[in-house]
């Protein structure tokens, strides 16, 4: 949480956090999913937000954002911005992606790969970036499993959230194993007709763009066309074929003037919280004076993220917060957080006077340079990204850092001091867990406080 800007006069305190102890017992007792939009202060355990999905539908150099509504199923587009040039929007795509691409596919770890030709390029969705210095790249040398002519070019890619995903071209279909990163080359390249036989003859003969809806649903488009796809009993659903242009189907898309062809779709990845235990195990005040003085609390935080295309972990991450007083003897002391990418330390902050704007939260962190620092790396909550990855026992993100559905941390707030110690904590926590993979959206907010002072 904190560390000391400078030594309170006689006493000598150490504040602990961020500080790799013993694992630590994890539980996923207090799990929520009632979606319920409360503000934190009256929400009890805290709320989940329920989260807006979101899928992009491409044609040659324009792109739509189609937004679904997750409690009442509206689909809508902003259709004053929409159509827009994906090169106005997706800076970070290389020039020769910005007018067309052949195929899209979202991948577990968050990393979204376009495809176009025989070049391909790898999009990090939790930072919107893409490695210039090495894409595009060819795909025959980073894909070996891929035989070699859809290496070169293919039509439509579609994730089908159960450890598979498929490649079209032309009239053929590759099935890619995501956990062995492998194609059974016995069996695949092999004919749409003979793995899909319930296409109807116009898609079997190849398809333009496909989409996993998330919801048991998969869709292909072809031309002016599109199927409904159950994915669960390997179905048309009955009356498809239809044009997009079909009365009540596709009215965002018709407004918008993408009824065909289209190059390609994809649902984006987003963070959806599974079960959530934030702050568990609260004691709000510990404390003792001897043979020294301590004062503080303690309390953990338990998240899964949910993993279920297009749920993906990697889009999760969670973030602390922090704004209170600490005393030593009755005189305040100054203690400094280190926010994450924010270069200076910033002094913790008060609570605000009443009817403020500000709510003075800032990020809970620990600066390099902090005495009470062992891995000399700024420190923080929650960023998959850390320095230390997992080696920060406070601070993980299991079993992977980069893709672990389950988060693990721990604070032990407070201070250490010599026999006749003062010491006074009054601090406010507020912790978040937020959806990286799109602009940061809070998915669930609790806050919390801890309050102990000797004698």
């Amino acid at each position: 949480m904190l560390a000391p800007l400078g030594k309170p006069r006689h006493a000598t305190v150490t504040v602990r956090l961020l500080v790799a102890t013993p694992p630590f017992p994890y539980s996923h007792d207090g799990a929520l999913r009632d979606g319920r939009r409360l503000p934190p202060e009256r929400s009890g355990k805290g709320a989940l937000m329920a989260q807006v999905r979101t899928a992009f539908f491409f044609r040659g150099g324009k792109y739509v954002r189609y937004e679904i509504d997750p409690v009442t199923g509206a689909e809508t587009v902003n259709h004053d911005f929409y159509p827009r040039g994906v090169a106005e929007a997706w800076s970070a795509m290389p020039a020769s992606f910005t007018q067309g691409i052949d195929a899209v596919v979202n991948w577990p770890d968050g990393f979204v790969y376009f495809f176009k030709g025989s070049q391909y390029v790898r999009w990090d969705a939790t930072n919107d970036t893409v490695d210039a210095s090495f894409y595009p790249h060819d795909t025959a040398s980073q894909w070996p499993a891929l035989p070699a002519s859809f290496a070169a070019g293919m039509n439509a890619a579609i994730n089908w959230g159960d450890g598979r995903v498929f490649f079209f071209k032309g009239p053929k279909y590759v099935r890619y194993d995501l956990q062995t990163d492998s194609v059974d080359h016995t069996v695949y390249p092999r004919d749409i007709s003979e793995g899909w036989p319930d296409f109807p003859a116009a898609f079997k003969s190849g398809v333009d763009a496909a989409v996993n809806w998330g919801n048991g649903t998969a869709y292909f488009f072809k031309g002016g066309q599109y199927l409904n796809y159950d994915i669960q009993y390997e179905k048309v659903r009955p009356g498809y074929p239809l044009p997009i242009t079909e009365p009540g189907k596709w009215p965002e898309l018709v407004r918008a003037g993408f009824t065909g062809p289209i190059d390609e779709v994809i649902e984006w990845p987003q963070a959806d919280v599974a079960n959530v235990d934030i702050p568990a195990r609260l004691v709000s005040c510990s404390k003792r004076t001897q043979p020294e003085v301590r004062c503080g609390g303690e309390f953990e935080m338990h998240a899964v993220f949910a993993d279920a295309d297009p749920s993906i972990p990697a889009c999760g991450e969670y973030r602390q917060y922090i704004r209170g007083e600490l005393e030593v003897n009755g005189q305040p002391v100054r203690f400094i957080t280190k926010e994450h990418g924010v270069p200076a330390p910033r002094l913790m902050r008060s609570r605000p006077g009443q009817g403020s704007a500000d709510d003075h939260f800032i990020e809970d962190g620990q600066a390099a340079s902090s005495p009470a620092n062992p891995f000399h790396v700024d420190l923080d909550y929650g960023h998959r990204d850390a320095a230390v990855g997992n080696g920060n026992l406070n601070d993980m993100f299991l079993v992977k850092r980069r893709s672990g559905e389950q988060y693990a941390g721990r604070d032990t707030p407070g201070g250490v001091g010599a026999p006749g110690t003062f010491f006074k904590i009054d601090v406010d926590f507020r912790g978040q867990l937020i959806d990286v993979c799109n602009g940061g959206r809070v998915l669930f907010t609790r806050e919390w406080t801890v309050n102990c002072q000797v004698p």
